[in-house]
């Protein structure tokens, strides 16, 4: 990273503690402070070498040659020699002098000192003039003269040894009456000027010897003043006039504020001087008034503001350079007025004074004649006045020394504009550098201020503690040890900057100080205000424009509790974000909480003490603040979750870091218990060194060992995952400091601090096998050599900038790399390719793959996506053949546009094809032909979506031969950006594979395709030249995963020969794993026989040994004798035949064969050995010899398949005693699946996809513990699962046993897997399709059974030697044979009329799936630490908070109904009444979609760049015509899919309703029910249903409820979709429903179809009507999207728009309560008055008669009954406000009354396509 800007730190503030010379045309700057114009200065007891463009050159510390002990005062001068580069700097009695020396061929510059001066009485100035240094001290000036000893000292000075080449001599000493604190030699070096402290005489020394002469003797004269002088300087004319005696003009200021000029009269006495004119600011020339400031402080007598000299070297130079530029033609410049009034006034007035008034103005005078032949009287002129100069705050820059100059050198210099550089130093200490353009001023073309700030050096005077940055911004303080507080904030470039690799600068806002030294502090989220404490009070700052001033105490906070800890933070209270100041004391664990409220009409916050509260943790050692990152916190995200971790602490008792939220309820009223544990997790018994919060939920651990540190990065990416160690890495170096920083695109990027270096670390994209370290070292900082000073603290700024401490000093850092860092990056990334700033080198490391990448397109395939994959190609090729025709280069390639790609993301055969239901004959043809599919993936472009339109963008994406040739062709002689030369590799080969699977047009099915992909895949990659890392050595147990479950084996294995050269031996089937994956054993006997005749025919020399082991296996001894009397030649042919012709049915010969054995066993001929097993009939000994010696299971496998079949016992005994454990040791969930696939269990092949796998055996199988399991599992594991757990009833046994909590963690888990390897829309495609079940899959499946196409029997597990299968049935609800006489099975009874069959007693399908769920682990408040259970071997526990039942958090993943009531569950995953649910719904992953979203938009960006930058090529193509639209819509796709919600602050979103409280909502009116008179009362009233997209269940809704006075009072709803405001809205409960009620005069309500109209608007909602109507166009557009527009166009009613109460099933149905219902009937009878409805919906209630409990009884009444009997037996409907009750025969039954103002019907008839008509029949 590139150095931006140093702040050295500040300097004393006096006169002399800063200076600036030209040496070697450079223009360095000395100081006690400074950074930019090559500059040197000195800040504390260091001195700073600046140059240039605030290049920062060498940091010097004297103490390193003094001592910490003799420097008892700071410095006191410095100065620079323009002659010979020397610094002169004084410290004490002590003048230190450095020498400059060349360090480089770079010609870099570096100074050492050369010289200690001691004198006897303090030094406090100096003056440098060629071969003399002169020193003013407290009583005597000294004069130093420098002795050559070399003659060629030139040369020699810049030696590292120019010490040893000079002598000083002291060659004159004076002493003087008072202190000297200024000293200066003139322009000539024939005389010097002195004055001292407070005195009001200056002194004109002169030599009375020949200054050739060794002696020297000095006079001087008085030049008096009328009061005390505080400056005086040399003129400094044109060469020319340097040498003549005349040129020694000296200009003084005092006290009166008058400026005076002495210049010699006499050629003969040029050291008498006499006053030649004077500058008077008050004199009549001035005409301009003076301002109330400057009248108030002329009551101060001490008041004045100096004038400046603009001497005529600095303004002529400048000035030629301006003329030139114009080559002297500047009457035809833009700017001729300005440069010519210049060059006129240059000729007789080039002496130039200017004076910046108290208000900022500047005035500018020039004196005429002052330097004139034959010598004249002065004028002086008032030439401008500009009304503002700079801004009022830095006045008092302008009030000591400022040094005004040309500085030709700076980067930015403008030639043309007669540019001078003006330094100033602030009383503070800050210097500043500006610059003016006289060009500009004199012209009138400058709008803005007339000096122009460039740079500030500015910082501490002492070394820095800690920097504390603000919860949001670019806001941060820093605390130094002598207490000084300084807020800074990181500013933000101009955008034409970028180009220049310039970015962000500190800017410093302010210092706070206070009575005690402040010993912590931090900064408000608005960066103005600042809270500091100083161990005994809290104070609030405001801090603005260069000032600060203490507004207000924090009250009510205890000194005798001292603070470890100072943070504020942001928390949702109510519907407003609230800031928060905490304080942590380690004593008693201790917290006090104040509020800040922010008053737009008072400039002042409000303070509101909260608590003062016990943390439930003892043995606090550490606090830290947890959203304390860079970049974007999780509060930008607008989540549902109101409680947040706040504060992270480390108990050094237990060595558990604990996570706390601060608990407050949306009554905007903090709760009783208001610190709550989240999450805790122990890192061990060793305190910390260090801790530091992250993003996304990390954590990084600094903990120091005998050897170094050790650095560990835990993470909690939610909080019911289990937090792992991510990382860890030892350092020989101690660490200060840890910073992280997330980008805009959700990327982490971490700096780690040491002593000399920052190191810069990024998370590292990868897969689960991916074996190397999660995070990558990228770049590193080093503090370079010429800088002393070690770092102590680091902090990110928002943009990427690095803020590093060292010492007293800031050094910032830009995001742009240096050539260093870029080149290391190419090395880490593998690519030849230019990494201009850190966030390109993070995206290639750790963001999004882009669309052509092979892992991607991969992916996309292995989720049944292969013309998606096509398309992806056929996009490559289009976009690369316009480049090569245009001789276009080729800088990035435009991502597909993904607009319409979620609007297919839907469970079934479209997305996710089912593997039993569905056979292919030819899959590809099929993926090419079916017109869905077309017309899907058509849409995946976004072109419309009728037959003609897909068919042609179909043709213009079709991936064909031509343009498989085109990329085959390019790409072995291009390199695509964004992939490596490997992964370039991968997709050549992808290609060649997909075009060989394309020609192959045999009947494949999808698990075959994709098995024949990744094989030839692998195949490909074997065959290119790659490196041996790249390179496998089979197929993965995932690749045969795919064969095991295809239906076209015999075409796998046609290819599997194909691919090896058609002749198969061992090492291919090995490679391909035939024998674990062929099903048919009789197809494996074959295979067998074919490889043993390969490898007897695979040598010239027929060799029967190379056979023997298959052909045994085989039991064909007597083809193999056969083989060996062929051998002729063979030494071993005549023991063979004579041994292989014996009976081996016989024990005499076995055992013989068993000798053979081991004696081969002992000539390690293994192979051989085994066969010999075999013919003894020892399938066991052999079997041993493939495991123990020859490591190979497969190959035992396939001999145990052979030789005794699939049900063999040993081949059993391979699997349980070798593979399964394998599996578990090396956790390998495909060949754990596979293996117990295999073995004929296939509920534990489903349940090896997700539950621990040591779980699935006895422990006498495990031979050594599995590994700790990764964070990330194969992600296409979940493909699997997905196609496995309703393949069979045994396969959905074993997935009715996977809890709910292991499919969620698992699936959860997989998200992130994708999401770590660069694959976010694949995450968010699993988070949005992924449904989870309120019963998972429940025990007693039957009900899915029902809804199968076919099931199948033969996978139930018998038992041996059962015999009830002759004479039972199948028992489906406990999985076993049974001889019971029902002879109905779940199967058959699926295919029956249900609603004939009502009152046959059949067992519930309905099971509770949570009375075994595994034991999870308790955070419990009241305890230390967390009772962790056995019962969760894999860590994924669901944490329980202890949460008041106001409070809607998200605790827990399931709620047992025991606890459910301590709990309000109301936006939890599980906590819906709704079939099923998705991730996107879960509260808990909020910020984990937002950062999936994010990282998902960068292609979006990228590809609308890529389009503006070949806009004109796109133009011309038809495909690209409408490419930014497509972008556009996928913005919105995207955006939608992670769920990503507007909000408006003030309003409530629904699901954040609360019982009890009063809210401001808008929603969409799903249904409505018309306006109608209340009973028994006057008023009237409407009710209806409103929806947004908080509602994880938009079918229900909430309900509003209206009452008014009048009728026309109330809102006219004309249809759903309109949209609904309400103001102050009571939240109430119906039944246990939340409903909003507007009771008369308490709210204001409002509804509007399209535009808000503002007269109906009440003032409270005027303020906010342009963005409640933004709000309600979007909410609209959402509804429309999700449920279409209402009322079709036949009439149907498939969507109800009435009144919706509480829906119930008949099961849920209680006394006296009101509900709808819908229901199938199935008997109607008219009894007079009413009609009696017998209607069913499958369930049973306990209140129901127990030989009908499926059926209700409702009695119709009044126009209810009317409609009744035009209803119809087997007719679905929906009964609105039924109310069941018990009549007076004590039989429950339902009644429907009528309504009497409306008398309209409560009965709807639904169709089939009803989604409620359709869950009933399921």
């Amino acid at each position: 990273m590139l150095l931006q800007q140093v702040c050295p730190g500040k300097s004393n503030g006096k006169i002399q503690s800063f200076h600036t010379a030209r040496y070697e045309n450079i223009r360095y700057l000395v100081s006690y402070s400074r950074h930019r114009c090559n500059k040197i200065y000195g800040t504390g007891e260091k001195l700073v070498i600046c140059k240039g463009d605030s290049e920062h050159i060498q940091t010097i510390k004297i103490s390193d040659f003094l001592g910490d002990d003799t420097i008892i005062d700071r410095i006191e001068s410095v100065e620079i020699s323009e002659n010979d580069g020397k610094i002169a700097i004084t410290v004490g009695v002590n003048v230190l002098v450095f020498c400059p020396q060349q360090v480089n061929k770079d010609m870099t510059v570096q100074w050492k000192l050369i010289k200690i001066l001691r004198h006897d009485h303090l030094v406090f100035c100096t003056s440098w003039t060629v071969g003399l240094l002169l020193v003013g001290g407290e009583s005597l000036l000294t004069l130093w003269e420098l002795i050559l000893i070399s003659k060629d000292f030139p040369e020699k000075v810049m030696s590292s040894n120019c010490d040893a080449e000079i002598e000083w001599i002291k060659v004159w000493e004076e002493r003087v009456a008072s202190k000297v604190v200024i000293a200066e030699f003139s322009s000539d070096s024939t005389m010097f000027a002195t004055v001292g402290e407070c005195d009001r005489l200056v002194k004109i020394w002169w030599n009375t010897q020949n200054n050739e002469a060794k002696e020297r003797k000095y006079d001087f004269n008085y030049l008096p003043h009328p009061r005390a002088v505080t400056n005086f300087a040399w003129r400094r004319g044109p060469p020319e006039q340097k040498k003549s005696n005349s040129s020694n003009i000296l200009l003084t200021m005092c006290k009166d504020g008058i400026c005076r000029i002495w210049v010699p009269t006499n050629p003969e006495e040029p050291h008498n001087l006499y006053i030649s004119t004077v500058v008077d600011p008050e004199q009549s020339l001035v005409t301009l008034q003076l301002s109330e400031e400057e009248r108030a402080g002329h009551e101060d007598p001490d008041y004045f503001t100096p004038i400046h000299w603009i001497h005529p070297k600095e303004f002529l130079t400048s000035l030629r350079i301006s003329i030139e530029t114009f080559d002297g033609e500047i009457d035809q410049a833009i700017l001729g007025s300005g440069l010519r009034k210049l060059k006129n006034l240059a000729n007789d007035t080039s002496d130039l004074f200017y004076q910046i008034r108290r208000d900022g103005s500047m005035v500018i005078w020039g004196i005429r004649n002052l330097y004139c032949r034959p010598r004249r009287v002065p004028k002086v002129l008032v030439l401008l006045r500009t009304a503002q100069a700079i801004p009022f705050s830095e006045v008092d820059y302008f009030f000591g020394s400022v040094a005004t100059f040309h500085d030709g050198n700076s980067s930015d210099f403008m030639k043309s504009s007669v540019e001078l550089a003006v330094v100033a130093q602030s009383p503070q200490g800050i210097i500043n550098k500006y610059v003016i353009r006289l060009v500009e001023i004199f012209d009138s073309l400058q709008s803005t201020a007339a000096l122009e700030l460039k740079n500030s050096w500015t910082g501490h005077r002492s070394d820095i503690n800690t920097m504390v940055r603000a919860p949001e911004g670019d806001s941060f303080v820093s605390l130094a040890k002598d207490g000084e507080t300084t807020l800074w904030n990181i500013s933000i470039p101009e955008s034409c900057q970028y180009d220049k690799k310039i970015g962000p600068k500190i800017v410093e806002i302010s210092t706070v100080f206070m009575d005690s030294q402040i010993k912590h502090a931090c900064v408000l989220p608005d960066g103005k205000f600042l809270v500091a404490y100083d161990g005994i009070r809290i104070a609030l700052f405001s801090c603005d424009d260069s000032h600060s001033y203490q507004t207000a105490m924090l009250e009510n906070y205890d000194p005798s509790f001292e603070l470890g800890l100072l943070f504020s933070f942001q928390c949702k209270k109510g519907s407003s974000l609230t800031t928060f100041v905490a304080g942590v004391s380690f004593h008693k664990s201790m917290v006090f909480l104040w509020d800040i409220i922010y008053d737009d009409n008072a400039s002042i916050p409000k303070i509101n003490f909260i608590s003062k509260s016990h943390l439930m943790a003892s043995d606090i050692t550490m606090t830290v603040a947890v959203e304390q990152w860079a970049g974007a916190n999780a509060r930008n995200y607008l989540s549902r979750d109101y409680c947040r971790p706040v504060l992270l602490t480390f108990s050094s008792g237990d060595g558990y870091l604990r996570y706390w939220q601060f608990n407050i309820s949306k009554k905007s009223s903090v709760t009783t218990k208001v610190w709550m544990k989240e999450v805790m997790f122990h890192i061990g018994d060793r305190t910390p060194k260090l801790i530091k919060c992250g993003p996304q939920g990390k954590v990084a651990v600094v903990l120091e060992t005998s050897v170094g540190d050790e650095f560990a990065i835990w993470e909690c990416i939610t909080r019911r995952l289990s937090p792992t160690k991510d990382f860890v890495s030892k350092f020989s170096e101690k660490i200060v400091d840890i910073d992280w920083l997330f980008t805009s695109n959700a990327e982490i990027v971490l700096a780690v601090s040491t002593p000399r270096k920052i190191l810069i670390y990024t998370r590292l994209r990868k897969d689960h096998a991916y074996l190397g370290d999660s995070w990558i070292l990228f770049s590193e900082i080093h503090i370079p050599d010429n800088v002393p000073l070690s770092a102590s603290r680091a902090i990110w700024g928002s943009r990427g900038s690095l803020v590093v401490s060292s010492g007293n000093q800031l050094r910032c850092y830009n995001k742009w790399l240096s050539d260093e860092s870029a080149n290391k990056a190419s090395l880490i990334t593998g690519v030849n390719e230019s990494f201009p700033t850190l966030f390109h080198v993070v995206d290639w490391l750790n963001g999004p793959l882009p669309h052509h990448h092979p892992t991607l397109l991969l992916q996309h395939i292995l989720w049944g996506k292969m013309e998606l994959a096509k398309q992806i190609l056929a996009h490559l090729y289009k976009y690369l053949n316009i480049l090569f025709n245009s001789n276009k280069p080729i800088l990035k390639i435009p991502p597909v546009p993904f607009d319409k790609l979620f609007e297919d993301d839907k469970v079934g055969p479209d997305i996710l094809f089912d593997m039993n239901a569905y056979q292919y004959s030819d899959l590809i043809e099929i993926l090419q032909s079916t017109a869905s599919r077309s017309r899907r993936y058509s849409l995946l472009f976004g072109e419309d979506s009728d037959d003609e339109g897909s068919q042609e963008i179909a043709n213009k994406l079709d991936f064909t031969e031509e343009a498989a040739d085109f990329l085959r062709e390019k790409l072995k002689v291009i390199s695509l950006p964004d992939l490596s030369p490997i992964e370039q590799a991968q997709l050549l080969a992808l290609i060649d594979t997909i075009i060989e699977a394309k020609s192959q047009k045999r009947s494949l099915d999808e698990n075959g395709v994709r098995y024949v992909l990744f094989m030839r895949r692998f195949h490909h990659l074997n065959r290119v030249s790659l490196s041996t890392n790249v390179r496998t050595f089979g197929l993965s147990y995932r690749d045969m995963n795919w064969a095991l479950h295809s239906d076209s084996q015999d075409l796998l294995i046609e290819y599997s020969i194909t691919a090896s050269g058609g002749k198969f031996l061992w090492k291919d089937a090995r490679v391909h794993g035939i024998f674990l994956w062929v099903r048919n054993n009789e197809t494996v006997r074959q295979q067998m026989e074919i490889l043993a005749r390969n490898h007897y025919m695979s040598k010239e020399d027929r060799d029967p040994i190379e056979c023997s082991l298959f052909y045994m296996a085989l039991r064909k001894r007597k083809l193999l004798l056969g083989l060996w009397r062929t051998a002729n030649g063979h030494k071993e042919q005549a023991a063979m035949l004579k041994f292989l012709a014996n009976n081996f049915d016989e024990q005499r010969w076995r055992t013989a064969a068993l000798k053979n054995a081991y004696a081969l066993l002992g000539k390690q001929r293994y192979e051989y050995a085994a066969a010999f097993f075999l013919l003894g009939d020892r399938l066991r000994d052999a079997v041993n010899v493939c495991l123990k010696h020859l490591d190979d299971f497969q190959l035992a496998i396939a001999i145990c398949r052979v030789y005794e079949g699939d049900e063999g016992l040993v081949l059993k005994s391979i699997f349980e005693e070798h593979i399964i454990p394998l599996a578990i040791k090396t956790g390998d969930r495909w060949l754990a699946s596979l293996s117990f696939w295999f073995l004929n269990q296939r509920d534990r092949a489903v349940k090896a996809i997700m539950v621990p796998l040591e779980t699935l055996c006895d422990n006498s199988m495990i031979q050594s513990p599995s590994p700790t399991p990764t964070e990330s599992p194969d992600a296409a594991l979940i493909v699997l699962y997905k196609q496995l757990k309703e393949k069979s009833i045994q396969t959905l046994r074993g997935a009715s046993e996977i809890s709910p909590e292991t499919e969620y963690f698992f699936v959860l888990r997989s998200i992130f897997a994708y999401d770590r390897m660069g694959c976010p829309l694949l995450a968010l495609h699993l988070a949005k399709t992924w449904r989870f079940t309120h019963e998972s899959i429940s025990k007693n499946p039957d009900r899915i059974l029902k809804s199968r196409r076919r099931t199948t029997i033969f996978d139930i597990p018998l038992l041996n030697h059962d015999t009830r299968i002759s004479s039972g049935f199948v028992n489906f609800n406990n999985w076993s044979w049974n001889n019971d006489n029902d002879s109905t099975s779940p199967i058959s009874a699926g295919g029956r009329n249900r609603a004939s069959d009502l009152f046959a007693d059949e067992p519930s399908p309905y099971f509770n799936a949570y009375n075994n769920s595994p034991t999870t682990t308790s955070f419990n408040n009241d305890a230390d630490s967390a009772e962790i259970t056995s019962g969760d071997s894999w860590g994924w526990n669901s944490p329980k908070s202890d949460i008041s039942a106001n409070q809607n958090f998200n605790s827990r993943v399931f709620s047992p109904g025991d606890d459910s009531s301590s709990v309000n569950t109301t936006g939890d995953l599980w906590s819906s009444n709704t079939e099923s649910t998705t991730l996107l719904e879960d509260i808990d992953f909020d910020d984990c979609k937002a950062d999936l979203v994010k990282r998902s938009l960068q292609h979006l960006l990228d590809a609308v760049t890529i389009a503006f930058e070949n806009s004109k090529l796109f133009v011309s193509n038809p495909y690209y015509n409408n490419y930014i639209d497509r972008i556009k819509d996928g913005l919105k796709s995207v955006c939608q899919s992670g769920s990503t919600r507007m909000q408006i602050e003030g309003y409530t979103p629904l699901a954040n309703a609360v019982h009890g409280s009063t809210i401001n909502v808008i929603g969409v009116i799903k249904s409505f029910k018309q306006r109608r008179k209340c009973n028994g009362s006057t008023d009237w009233h409407c009710s209806f249903m409103v929806v947004d997209q908080s509602l994880p269940d938009i079918e229900r809704g909430i309900s509003v409820s209206l009452f008014r006075a009048r009728n026309e009072d109330l809102p006219d709803i004309e249809c759903p979709g309109s949209v609904f405001v309400g103001v102050k809205l009571k939240v109430d409960k119906f039944y246990d429903a939340l409903q909003l009620i507007s009771y008369k005069n308490e709210s204001t309500c409002f509804v509007f179809k399209e535009k808000i109209d503002e007269r109906i608007l009440s003032c409270a909602t005027k303020l906010k009507s342009e963005e409640i109507n933004n709000y309600a166009i979007m909410l609209q557009k959402w509804w429309i999207n999700k449920i279409g527009l209402h009322g079709d166009g036949d009439g149907n009613n498939n969507r109800l728009h009435h009144k919706v109460r509480q829906r119930l099933k008949i099961r849920e149905l209680e006394k006296n309560v009101f509900c709808d219902l819908v229901a199938e009937i199935l008997k109607i009878e008219d009894k007079n008055p009413t009609t009696e409805l017998y209607i069913t919906d499958y369930t049973e209630n306990k209140y129901l008669n127990a030989s009908s409990k499926h059926i209700l009884q409702v009695s119709l009444w009044d126009e209810n009954r009317l409609e009744g009997q035009s209803l119809r037996v087997g007719m679905m409907v929906l009964l609105q406000n039924v109310r069941a009750k018990v009549n007076n025969y004590n039989t429950f039954q339902a009644v429907m009354h009528g309504d009497p103002s409306t008398r309209r019907s409560r009965i709807t008839v639904l169709n089939s396509s009803c989604p409620e008509v359709e869950e009933l029949l399921k």
